[in-house]
């Protein structure tokens, strides 16, 4: 076969709308030649920006609209890559929240929740992934959004909610939290929600997203319905927490329904 075969085995699948790849595919698909020769022609794919490289094993090839950048929204290859991991997953905080409408600015970073071994963080493939590792995905809050390669595994409104406020050292903090959720609000339905919802964190998190919800936001029915569930799965006697972890908290004021202890103030990015 001539040099250019790897190159031509790509440019077909391309044609033929299959953009992802694993490396065990392509070393079948030339079992006459050495590895060698199989990893030298992938290497310089890359770097003539044909092909990208986000996971060991796991290629994309960049579509045409993309060839100018080199850089492929991970929207486009994130199921196919988390596939091949053999990670269960699903789209997760910001990016989530961007989903709904809700980011109020391009995430700096991807972030994806997963189950199993932790998967390293950082940039791939001009990506900059942020990975966070849980012990139970809950499937109930999980929502398929189409995407140019198949559905794409994204958190609920409810669940993108909670995770914003249980991470908010990962995306910027308590006012960060509260912009994204002042423009998720309209899709929030916590009616809907069930015992487990519940069980997805520890109840400080619900608390002081309930507060947010009903002094920040002042989105009280929402807030309401969220504090009836609780009510109806047993969460009747609700501890005091500081609504900042970490920080002083006295001399501050106590919320009397949520328990918070408002120890910091928020400020709405508008």
């Amino acid at each position: 076969m001539a040099k250019e075969s790897i190159f031509n085995w790509v440019e077909q699948r391309k044609l033929r709308g299959y953009y992802l790849f694993g490396y065990e595919e392509v070393k079948n698909a030339f079992a006459s030649k050495s590895e060698q020769y199989v990893s030298t022609s992938l290497t310089r794919l890359i770097a003539q920006k044909r092909i990208i490289n986000p996971a060991k094993g796991f290629y994309v090839i960049i579509p045409t609209e993309y060839a100018l950048t080199g850089i492929v929204p991970a929207t486009f290859y994130i199921n196919g890559m988390m596939n091949h991991l053999k990670r269960d997953y699903y789209v997760a905080l910001l990016s989530a929240a961007s989903f709904y409408g809700a980011a109020h600015q391009r995430p700096q970073s991807f972030y994806v929740i997963n189950n199993q071994t932790t998967i390293r963080s950082g940039e791939r493939a001009g990506v900059n992934f942020l990975f966070i590792r849980i012990k139970n995905i809950y499937d109930n809050y999980i929502i398929p959004h189409k995407g140019k390669l198949g559905d794409i595994n994204v958190s609920s409104p409810e669940l993108t909610a909670i995770d914003l406020v249980a991470y908010q050292g990962k995306i910027g903090g308590l006012n960060r939290v509260s912009t994204v959720l002042s423009e998720l609000v309209d899709n929030l339905n916590f009616s809907k929600v069930d015992r487990e919802f519940f069980k997805i964190h520890k109840l400080p998190v619900y608390q002081r997203l309930g507060y947010i919800l009903e002094d920040v936001l002042e989105e009280y029915e929402i807030a309401e319905t969220l504090y009836k569930k609780m009510l109806e799965y047993g969460f009747t006697k609700l501890r005091g927490i500081p609504f900042k972890i970490g920080k002083p908290t006295s001399g501050c004021m106590q919320n009397t329904k949520w328990k918070v202890i408002v120890n910091q103030e928020i400020a709405i990015d508008e």
